[in-house]
Formats: structure tokens, sequence, C-alpha cells
């Protein structure tokens, strides 16, 4: 372990003669805590890799594994947002048609608004939960089919969530509206 961190040490003196430039361009566009980073600190790279909680980090050797995990957070992103439009769009044109047929449309939209903003808000927090906790975990081993593997169960787990949250609280809210006592039983 001593020998390991001596080479570290030695590596990243290396390092700091051989990239000074780079380095301290990436420094001054990238602030670390107080602490530092790996690239400012050896004390820091050889703490991270004694530490057992960082034993599942990624290890990435080239700019275009970064580059490729980068890709698949944003896409992964904006797959998520375009769920929830498609979810507000599907949304209003229901409140829509209960208006065009004269329906309650305003017990409609009160259903509608609440169960978007609570199984918005359980999804996402339910997939950010799931994802971020099996991508700490051994699944990160499998790099890069380990992130989708984390990204499908997070999303697959948050859209579950979503669905059941916007039952319950649509059937609350058409209860309350219609001022019928909630009975469990029934949801």
């Amino acid at each position: 372990m001593v020998a390991l961190e001596q080479k570290a040490l030695a590596i990243f003196k290396e390092l700091q003669v051989k990239y000074q430039v780079e380095l301290q361009r990436f420094m001054n566009t990238n602030r670390a805590s107080r602490r530092g980073t790996v690239w400012s600190n050896p004390d820091r790279g050889v703490h991270i890799a004694k530490n057992a909680r960082h034993s599942s980090k990624l290890d990435i050797s080239s700019t275009a594994e970064l580059n490729k995990i980068k890709r698949l957070e944003n896409n992964a992103r904006w797959l998520g947002y375009g769920m929830i439009a498609v979810d507000a769009v599907v949304r209003g044109v229901s409140v829509y048609s209960d208006y065009e047929n004269g329906s309650d449309w305003h017990r409609s939209i009160s259903a509608e608004m609440a169960g978007f903003g609570a199984s918005t808000a359980v999804g996402i927090a339910t997939g950010a939960f799931i994802t971020t906790h099996l991508a700490a975990s051994t699944l990160l081993m499998l790099t890069p089919y380990g992130w989708i593997v984390a990204i499908g169960l997070g999303f697959a787990a948050g859209f579950a969530m979503s669905i059941g949250t916007n039952t319950l609280v649509k059937k609350a809210i058409e209860n309350i509206y219609d001022r019928k006592p909630i009975h469990t039983g029934n949801l």
C-alpha cells in the first residue's frame, strides 16, 4: 500500500510538470472544494483510493468514455422531461374534453393538477433514489451497461410509483371535491 501511495505521488508530480498549463486551465474552469481534487491535491486522490465508500466509482480512462456517460445522462434527462410534457398534454386534453362535453371540468382540472404534481414529484424522487443507489452499488462495474440498467430500473420504479400516486391522489381529490368521505378500501 505504501509503495502504491509513493507511486501515485510520483505520477502526480510528473503530471504537474508535464501538463501544468492544461491542469491550470482545467482548475480555473472547474472549481473544487477547499480540500481540492485529485488533480490539485495528491493526498485527496490517495484518501479516495483508500476509502471503502469510493470503491465502486467509475474507472474512466478516456474522454470518449466520459462523453458517452454524459450523453447517456443527457438523453435520460430529456426522456424524463419528455414524459412529463406528454403527461401534461394528455391531462390537458382530458380536461378540455370534459369542458367540451359539458362535464364538470373544474372537478377534472382539480384532480388532474393534483395528480400531476404529486405523481411527478414522487416519480422523480423515486427514480432518482433508485438510480443513485444502484449506480453507487456494484452495477457500475458493468459500465456502460451498468448505467443503462441503473437508469432503466430507476425509470421503471419512478414510473410505477408515479402511476400509483396519481391514482390515489386523483381519487382523493375527486372525493374531496364531491365532499365524500374517503374510504381506503374503495380506492
